[in-house]
């Protein structure tokens, strides 16, 4: 998880020099952020069919070598091409790894430690992108792009020892046959829907081929969720999503909270760096205080929940969250140092409220049959939400880089006030649908106990 989640947030300090190196402008790079994100969906809903089949210890080791070995292509890269094609095996790699971790963790985990057990193991994941916009930028600054992929060598090769000394080797027992259909129904439907956004956000005066994708991309998820529903034996079940508290918080409008906050870490180092002038180090230290912020809060997510409860715990966190987004915004040159800090910081606190109650409410009310296939969606949600946030971002910059009559690709303090703004909007959307979550929505596992039924 902290490797998946390190490659996630180095990269984004890192644009700037990588479009340097492949003379191309940082936007035009946003195909190997989304790609990453892209393969790991495509790929998901295939990881808890081979944890069943072969073996969560053996999927999961297999997939820490291949994501070792792509990191190193990834950093001997010498043309965009060959960047995007290793972080295509980068992100193949990553789609076992994280969410095989998670089925690990989650069904052994009994529901009443579930919140403190869900804040520990997501700290490794804390730590990565509260450590990964600095050690980046530093490294970028001061070395070359290229080491920050080099670094997962030696996390690599300690995972892979720690895997093999504490995880139990239980062989594989499903027989269950490969449902194949609903696995390229997904993966187009994925593809076609993603791949179009990114036309798109290239290629303004070209949309037609954009909208063509996107359109047949909805029409095979159409496909993929009759056929989810009807299958026997699926590639995923969708039995969770009637679970309320699973649907609100996983695939409902009250996932798209996510948007502004997966948009902020795209726009805002484009922004310090292209608009402040700051090094990559010093856009990086600013990131570092949103991501501080997020782990300094998370140490006290289970008493806030406990004393709260998730809805107004979420509800709160969602609404700080649309009204912080906003103020960074608002950036200048001119605006003091320390408010920038206190706003990032108190963005960072938001958002480890959401993120922590929101993945442990999604899985409160889902039981131990379900688990697996609860898993991959919820994984599946997180990465296209994430890739959406960035092809959502990086359109709007040059669509408000064409009505400035700027080039293409041009990232100035206008256009990252546009691109946060629309993602806030569609963020907005989630708090109608968190409201309708009762009072006491995962009471079980928090102990919240509601003043009011």
């Amino acid at each position: 998880m902290f490797m998946a989640q390190l490659d996630s947030s180095v990269v984004l300090v890192a644009l700037p020099a990588m479009a340097h190196s492949f003379a191309v402008h940082a936007v035009d790079l946003s195909p190997g952020v989304t790609v990453y994100i892209l393969v790991q969906a495509v790929l998901l809903p295939s990881s808890n069919w081979l944890a069943e089949r072969l073996g969560a210890r053996r999927v999961f080791i297999a997939a820490l070598v291949c994501f070792t070995v792509a990191s190193i292509c990834c950093g001997a890269s010498r043309t965009l091409p060959q960047f995007i094609g290793a972080r295509v095996l980068q992100g193949a790699a990553a789609a076992l790894m994280t969410p095989v971790a998670r089925i690990i963790l989650l069904q052994a985990t009994p529901k009443e430690y579930l919140v403190a057990a869900m804040a520990i193991s997501t700290t490794p994941m804390l730590l990565a992108p509260t450590l990964g916009p600095a050690v980046g930028g530093l490294i970028t600054t001061y070395l070359s792009w290229r080491w920050i992929f080099f670094l997962n060598i030696p996390f690599g090769a300690l995972a892979v020892v720690l895997a093999r000394l504490y995880l139990p080797d239980v062989p594989g027992t499903s027989k269950r046959a490969f449902d194949a259909v609903g696995f390229v129904l997904i993966a187009v439907g994925i593809v076609c829907v993603l791949s179009g956004l990114d036309w798109v956000s290239e290629n303004l005066r070209q949309w037609a081929p954009a909208a063509l994708l996107i359109l047949g991309g909805l029409a095979f998820g159409a496909l993929a969720l009759r056929h989810l529903w009807r299958h026997p034996h699926p590639i995923v079940s969708l039995q969770s999503i009637r679970i309320k508290t699973y649907f609100v918080t996983t695939l409902g409008s009250g996932a798209l909270i996510r948007l502004p906050l997966r948009a902020s870490a795209f726009v805002l180092p484009l922004l310090f760096q292209f608009e402040f002038g700051y090094t990559a180090f010093q856009a990086g230290i600013m990131m570092l205080a949103m991501n501080g912020g997020d782990l300094v809060l998370k140490f006290v997510t289970t008493q806030t929940l406990r004393r709260y409860g998730f809805r107004a715990v979420l509800l709160g966190s969602a609404i700080g969250t649309l009204l912080l987004i906003p103020a960074t915004a608002w950036f200048s040159a001119s605006t003091p140092f320390w408010l920038m800090i206190a706003v990032l910081v108190a963005c960072g606190m938001a958002r480890s409220l959401l993120f922590t109650g929101m993945s442990t409410l999604a899985f409160a009310d889902v039981s131990a049959v379900e688990m697996g296939s609860a898993v991959v969606l919820w994984n599946m949600s997180q990465q296209i939400l994430n890739a959406l946030a960035i092809s959502i971002a990086a359109l709007t910059l040059n669509v408000a880089a064409a009505v400035g009559h700027e080039p293409l690709g041009y990232v100035g303090r206008f256009n990252c006030r546009i691109a946060l703004m629309v993602t806030v909007a569609l963020g907005a959307i989630s708090l109608r649908s968190l409201r309708t979550l009762p009072r006491n929505a995962g009471a079980a596992i928090s102990g919240h106990m509601p003043s009011e039924p």
